[in-house]
């Protein structure tokens, strides 16, 4: 006995969607990154590129503008926070996507976050790994 075609249909999108859900969350499958920003997290809040240039599209999905900041040391509260610190960075209003070239050369981990006032305190940071 065969499986209805709804049947089998509905068992390759589940596979489709779990194969996506459990992929690579730092590459968009171009050789980019993606990021999504709400109020107060990224998501994903990982991401790892080789030594170089990278490009991040960048997407609010929150109701307040956000930003994507490299910082160049980490920090653990806003009190610390600096503009010299700021290895790069990129900023998105409230529903919108941008696309962002990065450059980073050197290997390591940086910290990611929002450099907004309240929004680091409130959780939004993340974890850039160089190779």
């Amino acid at each position: 006995m065969h499986a209805p075609k709804s049947v089998l249909i509905g068992a390759a999108a589940l596979m489709v969607v779990t194969v996506t859900a459990c992929g690579d969350d730092s590459d968009d499958g171009d050789g980019g990154l993606e990021a999504t920003a709400t109020e107060f997290e990224f998501s994903p809040d990982e991401w790892t590129v080789p030594a170089g240039e990278f490009e991040l599209e960048f997407t609010n999905d929150g109701s307040t503008d956000h930003e994507w900041v490299i910082m160049t040391e980490p920090i653990t509260s806003e009190a610390e926070f600096t503009e010299e610190g700021v290895l790069d960075e990129v900023e998105t209003g409230a529903g919108e996507t941008v696309t962002a070239t990065f450059t980073v050369d050197d290997a390591g981990e940086y910290q990611i976050i929002c450099g907004l006032e309240g929004h680091f305190d409130a959780g939004m940071e993340g974890t850039l790994t160089v190779e």
